[in-house]
């Protein structure tokens, strides 16, 4: 049976990379750090660390068990009361880089900034995203899907104990850059013809796999130039306001370049749609705070 001494332990030797430089993080002696990880290997069953001349190295078995190594200690800490008596209430989510949702949650922390609450937000691709929510790292997270991997995202999750609530569904658009002077169809909307594009990297489940999205006449994106790929949102942001580069994804965008272009223009394409929403553990309610976040959000959902 681990205990928190030793789990502690690990965590230390693979962040700083030492036996010995853990000892003094821990103030403790070297051999001490020695025997703790050698108990700990046996009753593992296998090696956490690989001796060398000039130090150790992590093994696979130890990438592997680090995460959730990391995630006991911090939900020990979570239940450690504070000196005054209290416990320290925490909001944990995760989102896709979005813009849009860290506007959201300025707003939210503004609003609420008085109470004695603390938050932990992470930026990360959808299939992380479930796994932080599932192994507990995150109250709660936020995906933008594809609609039509919609069926193959709740499989997964459903195989994970987990559920999405889509909480609204938009339609895909492209955001011109500043300098953009490319051409539009009849109707206004952007063609796929000879676009230069900014994307974000896109994951199994990523709401940026557009490659297969033809427009009606017949130009695809994967025949357009991939400029940069790129997962943050301040880079993209920046790189719109002074190239002509588009950006093509669903509404997670709230910069300047979009308030000037009516929050991006229409894509000459057929029915493609993302889904946003909130991945839960199944079965479980959510806190009171998370729950609050997710009804803020709503609120914002239905302005936007």
């Amino acid at each position: 049976m681990l205990d928190f001494k030793a789990i502690k332990c690990f965590v230390i030797c693979v962040q700083t990379g030492s036996f010995s430089k853990a000892a003094e993080e821990l103030f403790t002696t070297q051999s001490s750090v020695s025997k703790i990880i050698k108990t700990m290997e046996t009753e593992l069953g296998y090696a956490l660390f690989e001796r060398q001349s000039k130090g150790i190295r992590v093994t696979p078995e130890g990438e592997g068990i680090y995460p959730y190594a990391v995630a006991a200690l911090e939900n020990i800490e979570k239940m450690q009361p504070h000196e005054t008596g209290e416990y320290k209430k925490t909001l944990s989510v995760s989102c896709n880089p979005s813009s849009w949702f860290a506007d959201v949650f300025v707003q939210f922390y503004s609003i609420h900034k008085a109470e004695k609450l603390h938050y932990q937000v992470y930026s990360a691709s959808s299939r992380e995203v479930a796994e932080r929510v599932r192994e507990r790292r995150d109250d709660v997270g936020f995906a933008y899907v594809m609609k039509n991997q919609s069926a193959a995202f709740q499989y997964y999750l459903s195989r994970n104990y987990l559920e999405f609530d889509v909480l609204k569904e938009t339609g895909i658009r492209a955001y011109p850059g500043a300098q953009y002077a490319g051409k539009t169809d009849g109707s206004g909307c952007i063609s796929l013809k000879d676009l230069k594009l900014i994307q974000r990297f896109p994951d199994e489940f990523s709401a940026d796999n557009y490659w297969n999205l033809t427009d009606k006449n017949g130009n695809s994106v994967s025949d357009a130039d991939m400029v940069i790929a790129t997962n943050s949102d301040y880079i993209m942001e920046r790189i719109l306001e002074i190239s002509d580069l588009v950006n093509i994804s669903g509404s997670y965008l709230s910069g300047e370049p979009w308030k000037k272009t009516s929050r991006g223009k229409e894509l000459a394409e057929t029915d493609a749609r993302v889904q946003f929403g909130c991945i839960r553990r199944k079965g479980e309610a959510l806190s009171k705070a998370a729950a609050e976040f997710v009804d803020f959000l709503v609120l914002n959902l239905q302005k936007s």
